[in-house]
C-alpha cells in the first residue's frame, strides 16, 4: 500500500489492524451511546474501550468498496499508522455491517473493507494540538449530500492513553493500524451511496479527505 506524507510516497504493508471502540473521554456519553445501541439490538461491550482485532488486508485506499447486501454504513475516524517504525495519522472509515452487528460486533467489522486516506500526517507534528483537530463526514440521502458527523479529536482518548491501553492488553505490533473511535451521528444510519469525510488541522489549515462509494454486488441467491 502506498501512502503520501508531505508529498513523499511511503510504501507500507500493514501487519495488524485494530479498531478501538467506545473511546470517548466523556464516559457518561459513552454509556448513553451503549444504551442507544442496546435498543437497536446491539449488545453492550464487556469492557470499555473495546479493541477489535481484524484482518489487516481489509485496509484499502481505493475509492470504491463492494458489498453483497446494502446493510453497512461508514464512520469517520482518525487512524494511527506505524509505518516503518514511525507513527502517522490518517483518516479512515470503520465501515460496518449493521445487521450482523446485532449478532457479533467483531464479525460485523471483519466482513467490511476499511477505507483509509492515502494522505497522512506525521503524528509528532500534531500531537501538541491533537484535541483541536476537526473531523466531519457526509453521506448521500435522497440524492443529496448531508452532514453525518462532526466534532473534534478532543472528544476521544489521547493517542498516548489509547496506545497505553493497547500495549497493556498486548494488541500492539509493528506495522499496526489503529482506528481511534468515531463521533456520534446526526440522525440515523445511512446505508450505501457515497461516504465523504474530512479531517482538518485548524492550526495550519491542512486537510485530509476520504471519499468512497459502495458498490452492491449481484446476489446469486436472488437470481
Amino acid at each position: 500500500m502506498e501512502l503520501i506524507c508531505n508529498g513523499t510516497a511511503l510504501q507500507w504493508t500493514p501487519k495488524r489492524l485494530v479498531i478501538a471502540g467506545y473511546t470517548g473521554k466523556n464516559q457518561e456519553a459513552v454509556k448513553k451511546h451503549i444504551d442507544e445501541l442496546k435498543e437497536l439490538g446491539i449488545p453492550a461491550p464487556p469492557r470499555v474501550p473495546m479493541l477489535f482485532d481484524l484482518s489487516p488486508h481489509l485496509l484499502q485506499t481505493a475509492s470504491e468498496i463492494t458489498v453483497v447486501r446494502n446493510d453497512g454504513s461508514g464512520e469517520a475516524e482518525a487512524v494511527l499508522l506505524d509505518v516503518n517504525g514511525k507513527w502517522y495519522v490518517g483518516l479512515g472509515s470503520d465501515h460496518t455491517d449493521r445487521v450482523l452487528e446485532a449478532v457479533s460486533i467483531q464479525k460485523s467489522k471483519e466482513v467490511c473493507a476499511k477505507p483509509v486516506s492515502k494522505e497522512v500526517w506525521a503524528l509528532d507534528n500534531i500531537l501538541d494540538h491533537w484535541d483541536d483537530i476537526e473531523v466531519r463526514s457526509w453521506v448521500e440521502k435522497d440524492g443529496k449530500e448531508q452532514l453525518y458527523q462532526s466534532g473534534t479529536l478532543g472528544e476521544f482518548l489521547h493517542p498516548s492513553e489509547l496506545m497505553r491501553i493497547v500495549r497493556e492488553r498486548r494488541y500492539d505490533a509493528a506495522g499496526m493500524a489503529l482506528y481511534c473511535g468515531t463521533l456520534p451521528l446526526h440522525g440515523d444510519f445511512v446505508y450505501g451511496g457515497t461516504f465523504r469525510a474530512e479531517m482538518t488541522d485548524r492550526a495550519t489549515g491542512r486537510r485530509i479527505e476520504l471519499k468512497y462509494r459502495t458498490k452492491l454486488l449481484k446476489d446469486a441467491e436472488e437470481e
